[in-house]
């Protein structure tokens, strides 16, 4: 993995070449590198093939303990519950194929920006009899909408880019099918850095209304009006209403 900071953005480059599957191994890296002391935002890249395809299946064949297969599969729900619980924006740009477990990684980002080709996106687990936990339906849930939920989680369908955003897997397209996925990327990678730097701006509120995004929580309303009278919520108050009195 390459990984970089710029501006409090951590960029996560799972690999140049190849699958980038989540081995535990690689599961472990990503977690470790989900801290929000040394960032306030995440971008996730695969390649220009493959986002990610998933666990290693080899890996599970090869497992012959019941622990093996348990570490790897509790290995990939941590990243991804690290991925929903990290306070700041996590961003994925998925130029490649996302299968499975890659997918699902994808879909625990916060926003994912995809791109022309002839890729595909999607869920698997039941055509190989793998059980979908309700910690991992969630994340589904949370991004496809009650319409298209059965059918993406059931009937393992691999979607292309447009039905993928079509049906709520993807947020945004960027380019066109003439750009090189390269080109793409790079243009991928500049949307979300503004994304990821206005969230940052935010600030506090931001964390809090991600954090009830997530799951249901209680809200003091002393916290929003204690923020009102804080000089950053201030001063950007005062800006806002300057730009309009020029209008």
């Amino acid at each position: 993995m390459n990984i970089s900071v710029e501006n409090d953005i951590k960029i996560i480059e799972m690999g140049e070449r190849g699958p980038n599957l989540l081995s535990v191994e690689r599961a472990k890296k990503l977690i470790k590198e989900l801290d929000y002391s040394n960032c306030k935002a995440v971008i996730i890249l695969g390649n220009d093939k493959v986002f990610s395809a998933g666990l290693n299946l080899k890996d599970l064949s090869n497992a012959k303990e019941p622990n093996e297969v348990a570490l790897i599969f509790n290995t990939l729900g941590e990243l991804l519950r690290a991925c929903r619980d990290f306070p700041g924006p996590v961003i994925s740009i998925v130029g490649g194929h996302a299968i499975a477990g890659g997918c699902l990684l994808a879909l625990a980002s916060d926003y994912r920006y995809g791109m022309h080709g002839m890729h595909r996106m999607g869920l698997n687990e039941m055509a190989i009899g793998i059980d979908l936990p309700p910690d991992m339906l969630s994340i589904i849930s949370h991004s496809i909408s009650r319409d298209n939920l059965f059918e993406v989680a059931t009937q393992c369908k691999m979607y292309t880019p447009k039905e993928a955003l079509n049906k709520g897997l993807i947020n945004e397209m960027v380019g066109n099918r003439f750009f090189g996925k390269k080109k793409a990327t790079s243009q991928a990678l500049v949307k979300a850095k503004k994304l990821a730097e206005f969230y940052i701006s935010a600030g506090k509120p931001f964390v809090r209304l991600k954090q009830s995004l997530m799951r249901e929580t209680d809200f003091d309303y002393q916290i929003l009006i204690d923020n009102w009278f804080s000089p950053s919520t201030q001063a950007k108050v005062k800006s806002v209403m300057s730009s309009l009195n020029k209008k």
